[in-house]
């Protein structure tokens, strides 16, 4: 999918009908395909929500009972005989989706109507080609020993600081939270150099960088195919004094790669909400997703400004319920101001997604921000922050660099909610993003551009700290 910036466990719900079977695949060497295999229900299922540690980890189970959400059996994953009548009848399962009770599968379309006849199928539809992996390598960069960016003495947020403090987000860092214990996960297209980038040093030093997983290719090789993932990190997670200090220097992060870089369908929807809920099963307190899906290859899957319902697309489904199992997902709102589209992407739709326009650094609304409203003309973005020329992790060797678009106005604000969960580990999603939307600079009078303007962290810290 396209990443939402400038220059450069789980499964899918799509909507296409069913006489999509017949669609040829783009890939006309390689006649597998992906689709989407929705179950009716979750009879005789063997999991219970008395017994969660069979598909969530202590942590996630612990995160619903610290904000007093139940375990249903939303959370419980497919029927495994669902999944293995859908694998004898020619299908392989590649990822399932526990919240939407699916899986997304690829096979031959001969083998379509044997699953769609399975008496358990609800529906069975079209996601993209399917593409071989790619030979499995990790991009290895040139060594990164040498800073190649000078040190800015007695500025600790070092090129970081105009960004840092627009949000005042120092501020918030000066009264002692600066993510620490918290879990936030990262899903892109790519971490290019994270494994050797020694703006990341104390992640690994201090064992706060998770095992990650690659939802395209099911592995954990994911320091490849983009470096667009590893500038994300760095607004959050560098911890360079002098040079490059994120937003969130102390939490834990997750990287997650969803995107597939070979091309544009549905199906990365598919693996995006495969790694919404791996981030889940984990225990993810926060989510930081710059990505967003509005036009693919195949013009029948591109979306329409009434498609932007909060409820069209599955990862807008999927953002919605993961706010609903306690989990902050932040998402960029798009980079097409100035284009004829204009609008935000998905799942930016989502009423459960917090959507983050861009400024400059000096408060100016960035010319490429997208805007809203929704099609049922709700707010959004919700808030901006600064996303136009701001400093981040070169990946391939040790300097800063610069770059422009939401995809990083997004992380930089999802830093700061990281420590507002650290600051405030009990009080509900919706208090800690309202909060930060009262905290704004248009809080009085939100619009379409900007939502509810530029926030002000230590003033979302403080009015969390006034509520009984």
């Amino acid at each position: 999918m396209k990443k939402t910036s400038i220059g450069a466990v789980i499964a899918c719900f799509l909507f296409f009908a069913l006489p999509a079977f017949g669609q040829e695949s783009s890939e006309p060497d390689n006649p597998r395909q992906f689709y989407w295999v929705a179950f009716k229900d979750k009879a005789n299922t063997p999991y219970a929500a008395k017994a969660p540690e069979a598909f969530l980890s202590p942590r996630a189970i612990a995160r619903r009972e610290k904000l007093g959400i139940l375990i249903t059996p939303t959370d419980f994953p497919p029927n495994p005989d669902y999944l293995e009548g859908v694998e004898a009848a020619g299908a392989r399962v590649h990822h399932t989706s526990r919240w939407l009770n699916a899986a997304t599968v690829y096979g031959e379309q001969s083998a379509l109507p044997a699953i769609a006849v399975l008496p358990y199928v609800d529906t069975v539809w079209y996601a993209g080609p399917y593409r071989e992996r790619d030979k499995a390598s990790v991009e290895r960069t040139k060594k990164m020993d040498k800073l190649k960016s000078k040190a800015l003495t007695g500025q600790h947020y070092g090129y970081a600081t105009k960004q840092i403090k627009a949000i005042n987000g120092d501020s918030l860092h000066q009264a002692g939270y600066r993510g620490k214990g918290v879990l936030v996960a990262v899903m892109d297209g790519g971490f290019t150099g994270v494994d050797r980038s020694p703006f990341f040093d104390t992640l690994r030093a201090h064992n706060r960088l998770l095992r990650s997983m690659d939802m395209v290719d099911k592995d954990t090789l994911v320091w490849e195919s983009s470096s667009h993932g590893t500038k994300v990190l760095s607004t959050m997670a560098a911890n360079q004094p002098e040079v490059l200090v994120g937003t969130a220097p102390d939490a834990t992060y997750v990287c997650i790669k969803t995107e597939d870089t070979r091309g544009e369908h549905r199906i990365e929807e598919c693996h995006w909400v495969a790694g919404l809920e791996y981030a889940d099963s984990l225990g993810a307190d926060v989510i930081n997703s710059s990505l967003g899906y509005t036009q693919f290859d195949e013009p029948d899957m591109n979306y329409g400004a009434d498609d932007l319902t909060g409820h069209t697309s599955v990862a807008s489904r999927a953002a919605d319920i993961a706010a609903e199992k306690g989990i902050l997902v932040v998402t960029s709102a798009g980079n097409e101001g100035s284009s004829p589209w204009r609008k935000i992407g998905i799942p930016a739709d989502a009423a459960g997604a917090f959507s983050i326009g861009a400024t400059a650094l000096n408060g100016d609304l960035a010319s490429f921000s997208s805007v809203g409203p929704t099609a049922d003309r709700r707010i959004k973005p919700d808030i901006v922050a600064p996303g136009a020329w701001v400093t981040l992790a070169d990946a391939y060797q040790y300097q800063v660099t610069i770059g422009s678009g939401t995809s990083f106005a997004s992380p930089i604000v999802a830093g700061m909610v990281a420590c507002l969960r650290e600051a405030y580990p009990e009080v509900s999603v919706e208090e800690i993003l309202d909060a930060i939307r009262n905290s704004g600079n248009q809080s009085d009078l939100p619009n379409v551009a900007v939502g509810y303007g530029i926030p002000d962290f230590i003033k979302a810290y403080e009015a969390l700290h006034k509520q009984p």
